[in-house]
């Protein structure tokens, strides 16, 4: 995102390379250094973070590519009841602030991912 609030770029598929087609993206929020946070909505979504270069650094949560293989520092993995990302917010700390839903709870959920 440029300074004026124009899209800069766009992450193209060759950058989602180690971590497979995006299945329904649902949010999007921007840290301090200009890392990009995803997540997908639905039972076994994920929480992506890109660099500020739009290629894919890390899953911060849920499955990697082959769901038997976590990916290296994911902060939790999710399951097919949930918990999954309904919404997030990165805060002016740079803490990944995190709604998660399962069935018929929510929780908010702070993370420090950098």
């Amino acid at each position: 995102m440029a300074d004026d609030g124009y899209v800069k770029s766009t992450i193209s598929p060759a950058q989602l390379e180690g971590c497979g087609p995006l299945q329904a993206p649902s949010a999007v929020a921007v840290d301090s250094a200009h890392n990009i946070v995803v997540s997908e909505s639905g039972r076994g979504a994920r929480i992506l973070l890109f660099g500020a270069n739009g290629r894919l650094q890390r899953v911060l949560h849920g499955p990697a590519v082959a769901p038997s293989t976590p990916a290296a520092g994911a902060l939790s993995q999710s399951s097919d009841t949930g918990p999954w990302p309904a919404a997030l917010a990165v805060g002016p700390d740079d803490r990944l602030y995190v709604i998660m839903r399962a069935n018929k709870f929510a929780e908010i959920r702070a993370y420090e991912y950098l």
